[in-house]
């Protein structure tokens, strides 16, 4: 189990207030797409409130985020140049 998708659901009718139920569901690594599709439906249905997924799948593709950068280059020699200042809309300093 690495994909947990995650909810409140309302277990009372529509008139009455609220009760939120946690529910959790789990799935293998290999099941992303059930589980997006289950979050997918999940979220159609408005008994259901916070709605989420978590991960942690077993084989990732590489280590998260940039270990380091020199030159502007990251360790396997890639460009790099994101900076906040640019995501923001701002103008970059140079």
């Amino acid at each position: 189990m690495s994909i947990v998708v995650f909810h409140l659901h309302n277990a009372q009718p529509a008139a009455e207030a609220p009760v939120w139920v946690p529910q959790c569901h789990a799935y293998s690594d290999s099941a992303m797409t059930q589980a997006l599709a289950h979050c997918q439906s999940l979220r159609a249905d408005p008994r259901n409130a916070h709605v989420c997924i978590s991960s942690d799948l077993s084989e990732m593709v590489g280590t998260l985020g940039v270990a380091a950068v020199e030159n502007g280059r990251t360790p396997d020699g890639e460009p790099y140049d994101w900076s906040k200042a640019g995501r923001a809309g701002a103008v970059r300093r140079r």
